[in-house]
């Protein structure tokens, strides 16, 4: 095995890995035994990927192969599972401090867009140009709480509006 020594964009998406990981566990207390069990299985995933960001040379893209299909599967349980309020999307939080790449907002469930739906897209929109910019990884990783905090909220308008 060849010593690796991560990058400082590796170490900054290990760390938004970690911290998704920490945001489920914290979910687990309030969720149903269903959504508590995914977000389990979404913490366990994540924490994976984190470890692969440290461990394994990165691809071209930068991302370690393992951690692309780490976080792949961690997408399908959010899918599968929306009452966890992780977005499908979920993996580009972790790739962005890497790739840069910008970050997209799904559309919401079912196509209707409420007045709420529109509020919470549009501080979603003003968080992400926030996140992008960030000056620190602290700042970045403190900003992930509130990105979350509000694709729970719209997790929850969906449901609401799905009855």
């Amino acid at each position: 095995m060849t010593a690796f020594e991560p990058t400082e964009q590796a170490r900054a998406a290990a760390s938004r890995a970690a911290a998704l990981a920490s945001i489920a566990r914290r979910r687990t207390l309030l969720a149903s035994a269903w959504s508590s069990r995914a977000l389990h299985v979404l913490a366990d995933l994540l924490d994976t990927a984190a470890l692969s960001f440290y461990e394994e040379t990165p691809a071209a893209d930068g991302i370690p192969a393992d951690a692309v299909l780490i976080l792949a599967a961690a997408e399908v349980v959010a899918f599968e599972t929306p009452g966890t309020g992780f977005p499908v999307g979920l993996a580009q939080y972790v790739t962005h401090a890497v790739t840069r790449n910008p970050l997209v907002i799904p559309d919401p469930e079912g196509g209707e867009r409420s007045a709420d739906g529109v509020r919470l897209t549009a501080a979603l929109e003003a968080l992400h140009g926030h996140l992008a910019a960030a000056a620190t990884e602290d700042v970045a990783l403190a900003l992930l709480e509130a990105v979350f905090a509000l694709h729970d909220k719209r997790a929850a308008l969906a449901e609401l509006a799905c009855g």
